[in-house]
């Protein structure tokens, strides 16, 4: 596994921070445009659950960057070249969440975006730290924070809880959650083109854009 020993702290704290500032400002976003009613539901007796949620999601998001960008991202870049190792990567990470409660096309979707960036980030910094910390506070952000569905899974929310307004999909997602929704999909595609500018000038690692 791709994991470096140096500058540990430094990348799990920059993809958290990517992770964290991503989600909430896509749900700042829906949530001036009208597509959540929040209010806060917090109590001092969710403390414990709250630490115990954080350090969760950060096991369960690193868990699947391993098995998607580290195992499978891995062996296809040794078979079949970087592009299809991207490609085939985000496409088995959407699929693994076929099964989900509220599934849709634009859920797939904006998980195979959320799948194209992470395995950017593999591609360009060469390990995991990066691509699990901010999957981790992706999921945490998205589900105890901020109180929407975690791709169709609810029942997280912990300091606030976000309802879904009616006929405003392309802001909220639906059921399924943020991650279907258009400004979710659209702000994902932005980031990967920013990761690809950046890696290309700054990273060891190279994409053939020609």
């Amino acid at each position: 596994m791709p994991f470096k020993k140096d500058k540990i702290a430094q990348k799990f704290g920059i993809g958290y921070l990517i992770g964290f500032l991503a989600f909430a400002i896509i749900f700042a976003i829906a949530v001036f445009g009208g597509g959540f009613t929040t209010k806060i539901v917090w109590s001092s007796k969710n403390i414990i659950l709250f630490v115990l949620m954080l350090i969760g999601f950060l096991i369960q998001g690193t868990t699947e960057e391993i098995i998607c960008r580290g195992y499978i991202q891995g062996r296809i870049t040794e078979k079949l070249g970087v592009f299809w190792a991207i490609t085939l990567s985000a496409l088995f990470f959407a699929s693994g969440h076929l099964g989900n409660a509220g599934v849709s096309l634009e859920g797939f979707v904006g998980l195979l975006a959320f799948g194209i960036l992470t395995a950017l980030l593999r591609f360009y910094t060469g390990d995991l730290w990066l691509c699990g910390a901010l999957h981790g506070a992706w999921n945490f952000a998205e589900g105890p924070f901020f109180g929407t569905p975690v791709s169709g899974i609810s029942g997280t929310e912990l300091l606030f809880k976000s309802t879904s307004v009616p006929h405003h999909p392309w802001l909220n997602g639906g059921a399924f959650g943020i991650e279907a929704s258009l400004t979710c999909i659209i702000v994902l595609i932005l980031l990967s083109f920013l990761t690809v500018y950046l890696g290309q000038k700054y990273s060891i690692n190279k994409l053939n854009l020609n």
